[in-house]
């Protein structure tokens, strides 16, 4: 019987071999994180906030899992568990802790020095061929001066890097059930007319959550697309609301997201969190280089009576006159002090490693995140500043549509009517010093003055490349060409001989004189 029961306890574990196998090789916290679809669906459901009530959001759960969402992310992770032996388990980690992590000094300094470049030059409105200048300036400063579109675009771009994304609300005047029908940014459209009271609100997505939407048929154009929201158990359409976010997450992970945009602040935590550890360890070593130890017979100490207190008196008066000009004094048979030094070498150097992760993952130069160019940082030249500000453009047209659907909804609370020819364009960051635009004015000049000598361009021609050159400054010069007679010389070459010039140029001597002279 005891042979049987080992043969059957064999083949048990042979059987059971792949599976401890397996579990041997994903790390215990891989299999504890997901090892259920329940799991899964409570880490990628929609986030807590605000905005619903928790039935609602549960119901929005089960449509999302009812076509296999859920279990299409579980599967997949069993299967990277299985084949790599580890798998990621990074989501979306909730407005609460976001909320927390935005009061960071380093994650601040991140959000805000490119939220800030986003908005610094702003943008300049430009009409079409048919469109007076004067109502192009008229609404340039209605969007500036009267609706403040400079400093709401500036907080929604600090709250997407803060929070992953942000709303802007077109308020008209409609509220309660009004709130639920689309809105028509239109001419024709009957809730929108000249000098109606119009106003932008930037809303948290703390106070938002998704209402319906497309989770079965991909081949639509609203799938993953809310069809309306709720704000603090107000029904919203969609259309009301304009989303603003940053990082757009894969398709799976969207609901997870509130539909918005992977926060920013959540990318650089980590590297935050390690450059932190970093700064505190080397701050901790800092108080350790220098150990002085005092080696005396501690069990004598211990068994004497009064003799803790004498050592402590002893080490307090050591403390007191420990300085590089005293003289330490032992027994010199059961005493010793011995200073045991801690090597600091390659700390600065991780440190400033880890804080140069950090601006390379916010895609920010060290000089214009930091405000200065640490020692041990590359060298931080123009070249880096203009990637930046190539960088800051792409940021920009992430805000194109939702400033240009506003710039049409001023149109017509302050005009009546939209425009199609008024667009806009973000100014141009970085610009050039006036010694650096008249370098480039003189080389334009003599390119202009080159291909005219050699008759490739007409003189009205060259005017108008002059005329149109903003770093020359001559925009205010007429179109047409000046009138010129014909005895005027526009000859320019001074003369090979001056002298000559003035005697040719001299007037005639009298003829009296000269026969005079003659004689």
């Amino acid at each position: 019987m005891t042979t049987a029961r080992r043969t059957k306890k064999t083949i048990v574990n042979a059987s059971n071999a792949a599976e401890i196998e397996r579990m041997l090789r994903i790390p215990r916290r891989t299999v504890a994180a997901f090892d259920s679809p329940a799991k899964v669906r409570q880490a990628f459901s929609l986030p807590v906030t605000l905005g619903a009530p928790r039935e609602e959001r549960e119901a929005l759960d089960m449509a999302f899992d009812s076509v296999g969402g859920y279990s299409a992310i579980w599967e997949s992770l069993q299967q990277h568990a299985q084949e790599m032996g580890q798998y990621p388990i990074t989501s979306f980690i909730g407005y609460g802790a976001l909320q927390q992590i935005a009061q960071n000094g380093m994650i601040r300094a991140c959000v805000q020095t490119v939220a800030d470049d986003i908005t610094r030059e702003w943008i300049k409105i430009e009409g079409g061929d048919d469109t007076p200048p004067e109502a192009v300036q008229a609404l340039e400063d209605a969007v500036n001066d009267k609706y403040h579109l400079k400093d709401l675009i500036h907080k929604a771009a600090s709250t997407v890097g803060f929070m992953g994304g942000a709303f802007i609300f077109i308020d008209t005047g409609a509220e309660g059930a009004d709130l639920e029908l689309p809105l028509r940014i239109s001419s024709l459209s009957a809730e929108m007319s000249q000098n109606m009271d119009l106003s932008f609100v930037l809303v948290d997505p703390v106070s938002v959550t998704p209402g319906d939407y497309n989770s079965g048929n991909p081949l639509k154009a609203d799938y993953m697309t809310p069809k309306w929201w709720w704000v603090l158990g107000q029904k919203v359409h969609a259309s009301r609301l304009i989303p603003v976010f940053d990082n757009p997450p894969p398709v799976l992970l969207r609901p997870s997201y509130n539909f918005l945009g992977i926060p920013q602040a959540q990318i650089l935590w980590d590297y935050v969190l390690h450059w932190n550890e970093c700064r505190i360890y080397t701050a901790n070593l800092l108080k350790k280089v220098s150990l002085l130890v005092f080696k005396t017979d501690v069990n004598a100490t211990l068994q004497t009576p009064g003799g803790v207190q004498t050592l402590d008196t002893h080490m307090s008066m050591f403390q007191r006159y420990r300085d590089n000009d005293s003289v330490a004094v032992c027994d010199m048979t059961d005493e010793d002090i011995v200073n045991v030094q801690t090597s600091i070498a390659g700390c600065t150097d991780i440190v400033r490693q880890s804080l140069e992760m950090i601006a390379s993952i916010n895609r920010t130069p060290a000089v214009k995140l930091l405000g200065i160019s640490p020692s041990g940082f590359n060298a931080t030249g123009d070249s880096d500043i203009r990637n930046y500000n190539d960088h800051v453009r792409t940021k920009q047209e992430l805000y194109r549509s939702a400033i240009m659907t506003c710039i049409r909804a001023i149109e017509i609370a302050e005009t009546g009517k939209i425009d199609p020819s008024i667009t806009f364009e973000f100014n141009t960051l970085g610009v050039d010093s006036d010694t650096a635009k008249a370098a480039n004015a003189q080389t334009r000049a003599n390119t202009l003055a080159s291909i005219f000598d050699r008759q490739i361009i007409s003189p009205e021609e060259m005017r108008a490349a002059v005329k149109s050159d903003p770093d020359m400054g001559l925009g205010f010069i007429a179109d047409d060409m000046p009138e010129t007679g014909a005895e005027q010389d526009f000859q320019t070459d001074e003369p090979e001989n001056p002298a000559a010039e003035m005697m040719v140029n001299a007037p005639a001597p009298a003829a009296g004189k000269n026969d005079a002279e003659a004689e």
